[in-house]
Parts: structure tokens; sequence; C-alpha cells
């Protein structure tokens, strides 16, 4: 063989390499949806802003998480637990931005439940307007909270 189609084969396989790594890191980096109480979830491995999470599940043609009841809220806190999530707060779609003390969800209805709140929450007034729901082991586990939507922290998608 000659030296040129030697050195055109070395290139064609150095190329052959890089595509097969791209490829694996984009499967790494691709989300990891998870199939559990009735539902598609994908827990975030960033922190974002609530908005910004909002627009984020929608990119993945999802929306935020939207608990419907205390079955799927302790549903979800026993999956955390029994991956190790060690990541205490995490964003979920409830909010009152439209109106103070009127909690709607993803699909704009009301929340049709009483969440138990953490501590004295909701207590933020128009401060805080987004809800989030504890998902670690401390006595505040499955707890819903009020924060600053523009505070950063994990969320959930669903689909």
């Amino acid at each position: 063989m000659s030296k040129t189609k030697t050195m055109q084969w070395q290139l064609i396989s150095l190329f052959l390499q890089i595509l097969i790594q791209a490829n694996f890191a984009m499967q790494d980096s691709a989300p990891h949806w998870v199939d559990v109480c009735d539902g598609s979830y994908l827990f975030s491995e960033d922190a974002k802003s609530w908005f910004d999470a909002v627009a984020n599940c929608e990119l993945y043609g999802s929306h935020m998480l939207q608990i419907d009841d205390l079955s799927e809220n302790n549903c979800l806190l026993e999956y955390a637990h029994s991956q190790e999530i060690t990541e205490p707060n995490w964003w979920h779609s409830g909010n009152d931005i439209d109106s103070e003390g009127v909690y709607r969800q993803a699909d704009g209805e009301y929340v049709q439940w009483v969440p138990s709140w953490y501590g004295d929450d909701p207590n933020s007034g128009t401060a805080g307007n987004c809800l989030g729901v504890r998902l670690d082991t401390s006595q505040y586990s499955g707890k819903w909270w009020d924060d600053n939507c523009n505070n950063n922290f994990h969320y959930v998608c669903e689909k």
C-alpha cells in the first residue's frame, strides 16, 4: 500500500474515532427520563430560576412537574429516597404568580388538594410566588415551600 493511501486510512480512522467519542459524549449529556409514579420525569442535574426551569422543560417537550395529589407527592418522594437524591429543594410548577394565594399548576388549573407545607410556608407574600417540594430525608421531606422565582433550585420536568 502506498504512503498516501496509508495516510488516508489513518485520517479516516482518526475521524471515525472522533465521531464515536462525540456520540458517547452526547449520550452522556442527554436528559435521563425515569418512568415512575405513572409518569415520566426528569430530575435536573443543575439549578435554575423557576422561569428558566419552565423554559428548559419546554425545550424537552415537557412541562415542569405538576403534583396532582398526595399520592404522586409521596411516590416521587419515595423514588427520590430510593435513588439517594441528596439535593433537598426542587421547583415544581405550582405558583401564585397571577393572584396571591391562588395556586395554579403547569396546566393552569388550581391546585386541587392541600399540600403539607414546610414550616410556616407559604410565607413570602408577593416576594415568593413559586413553589417547590423537599425531596430529602429530613423531617421536612415531602413538604412544599414558596420562594422567589428568581432563586436557583433543582427542578423536575414531567411528560
